[in-house]
């Protein structure tokens, strides 16, 4: 008999440790990309001196969170295009690496968030 309620009880406590580890999944956090953590670096090490007025940039500022906001849509398409390609930016300079334009998509997928 004490070797029925040993067996029993040895099934029941690895019945409830297999369905505790089965309950609480460890859940991986994967941190939003924002502009002021991701996107500022990229902007100010790809878009200089165009697009940064304290570079001497004349054209739409991206130094601004709201305005890269703005113009978000049209900034992920021009910098997909290739050299040579109507549009492509950066302007006279190499073409983003695809990590670089993943960050930026991200950024876009996130919610373009600003911190």
């Amino acid at each position: 008999m004490k070797r029925i309620s040993f067996v029993l009880l040895w099934i029941t406590v690895v019945i409830f440790a297999a369905c505790s580890k089965k309950s609480n999944p460890a859940k991986v956090v994967v941190p939003k990309t924002s502009y002021s953590v991701d996107i500022v670096p990229l902007v100010q090490a790809k878009c200089t001196p165009c697009h940064l007025p304290t570079k001497a940039g004349r054209i739409t500022n991206f130094e601004n969170f709201e305005n890269t906001k703005k113009y978000s849509e049209a900034i992920l398409t021009r910098i997909q295009l290739n050299p040579g390609e109507r549009g492509f930016m950066p302007f006279k300079q190499a073409k983003l690496t695809a990590e670089e334009i993943a960050i930026f998509k991200k950024w876009v997928d996130d919610g373009l968030l600003e911190k």
